[in-house]
């Protein structure tokens, strides 16, 4: 028998193409992910726990994506390899709800940060986003309310809807990228009067922001 979870109630409010996934630490647990060009897509894989208080699935290529976390510390590194695979990815909801977590450092070589992966993180005050970061997925950072500033480093291409919607003690966005595009984000200068996005000059960013009534700042 299926149980509807947390993490599949919102996932299927957020879009109805959500794939629904199975929770649990079990290392013979079935969990089934789909992710963009960035990784490829990796189906029906399983879920293993390691010797870290991280959970991870395995990429078609040979990294890993860390899919959960069982420690209790709220200031946390995830580490660049576990098991001695690269960690490449944050899966879909891995950090969801996780309401001991305070700050985050997530390493070098993350390309893809899933689908509401810290969202509801709701003393999350800080997290790096490292720069080899291309893609972060809807409501990735939804209701994480005690955040306040973030950097989208240059390279990352798409930043999808909600990503951080319910973000009330936003204040400082820095946004080094050039070409990416405001896709319903979340941001709304009424709820978020102290925000300032600091990007580059002429940007798309720096004219959507402009002609919402964002406070902006040339980066």
């Amino acid at each position: 028998m299926y149980n509807i979870t947390k993490k599949q109630f919102w996932a299927a409010i957020l879009t109805a193409a959500t794939v629904f996934s199975f929770t649990g630490c079990s290392t013979d647990s079935d969990k089934t992910s789909y992710t963009e060009g960035t990784m490829g897509v990796v189906e029906t894989v399983a879920e293993y726990s390691s010797n870290t208080d991280y959970l991870y699935v395995k990429n078609e290529d040979g990294t890993i994506a860390v899919s959960g976390y069982v420690g209790n510390d709220a200031v946390i590194s995830v580490p660049d390899n576990i098991d001695g695979m690269a960690v490449t990815a944050i899966e879909d909801h891995a950090f969801e709800a996780n309401w001991d977590l305070t700050d985050v450092t997530l390493p070098e070589g993350i390309t893809y940060i899933g689908e509401s992966a810290f969202m509801d993180c709701g003393k999350l005050e800080s997290v790096n986003i490292p720069s080899t970061t291309v893609t972060i997925r809807r409501a990735a950072f939804a209701g994480c309310s005690a955040l306040d500033n973030v950097t989208i480093p240059e390279n990352v291409a798409q930043i999808m809807e909600e990503a951080f919607s319910g973000c009330g003690s936003f204040k400082n966005l820095i946004i080094e990228s050039k070409s990416v595009i405001y896709e319903s984000w979340g941001l709304d200068s009424e709820v978020m009067p102290d925000l300032v996005i600091t990007c580059p000059s002429g940007s798309k960013i720096s004219d959507w922001a402009n002609e919402n009534g964002f406070n902006t700042e040339a980066l």
